[in-house]
């Protein structure tokens, strides 16, 4: 049972990042940090501005995502039991994401005007390659990507506190709790690291009523500006694909 269900998850994630190239502005069934900041007058007030608080913030700087490579564990409780590990590697001309596990695979790769797209499903024996005309690799939003995002001034919600600075993958992070509440109990609690350099949520858990944990990733390795063709080092040879939809 546990493995058809890692199969399941494996396979809806493989189809969430197809689904964010495809079109854009469309959320991938996993959540993305908007989720958990609550929209309140009461909570989302900013605070004074004060020296400390000052030096709590962080910048969001978005240049990482035209060129990266990440490895990272993913856990969803409302679809899975199983922790599920990643790995998606970008650059200008191709992106790719990987569940070691599973073996799953989506690959795209830019041709001209168009991308070549290709699926694989090793469990399911599905091996698809699609044409996606008229896109681009900058386009692309990557399940990672929205993951990841988070506001610039959560800092200054007034259900948010600075907690420490920590380490997350080796790189330097700032941590924060933030907390929902209901008739004044706790409904929902959530850390997360925020990378000091680039902005970007490494790590985050989030806790029901209960304080049971609902939803959890983890950077296991980030890396950026260093992709190049050969990163990707796929040998597509090895698989009988069929046509898609173009």
């Amino acid at each position: 049972m546990k493995t058809a269900i890692r199969k399941t998850l494996a396979v809806l994630l493989l189809i969430s990042v197809f689904a964010a190239f495809a079109a854009c502005k469309k959320e991938p069934p996993v959540p993305t940090y908007s989720d958990y900041t609550y929209r309140t007058e009461s909570t989302t007030a900013p605070v004074d501005e004060t020296e400390t608080v000052k030096s709590e913030f962080y910048t969001v700087d978005p240049s990482w995502q035209r060129n990266f490579e990440v490895a990272y564990k993913y856990f969803d409780k409302s679809t899975s039991e199983q922790t599920v590990l990643i790995k998606e590697t970008r650059s200008e001309t191709a992106f790719s994401a990987v569940y070691p596990e599973t073996g799953n695979m989506i690959y795209y790769k830019a041709n001209g005007d168009s991308i070549d797209s290709y699926t694989v499903v090793p469990s399911e024996e599905q091996y698809v390659h699609s044409v996606l005309k008229g896109k681009s690799i900058s386009e692309l939003s990557s399940t990672y990507m929205k993951l990841t995002a988070v506001a610039e001034d959560l800092p200054t919600y007034t259900n948010v506190l600075f907690m420490a600075d920590e380490t997350v993958a080796g790189r330097a992070c700032k941590k924060y709790i933030q907390r929902a509440y209901t008739d004044g109990k706790v409904t929902e609690t959530v850390y997360v690291w925020v990378d000091s350099l680039f902005g970007l949520c490494l790590k985050c858990e989030d806790y029901d009523a209960d304080d049971v944990l609902q939803t959890y990733w983890e950077t296991i390795s980030f890396s950026t500006g260093r992709v190049t063709d050969s990163s990707f080092g796929f040998d597509l040879s090895i698989y009988d694909f069929t046509e898609g939809e173009q």
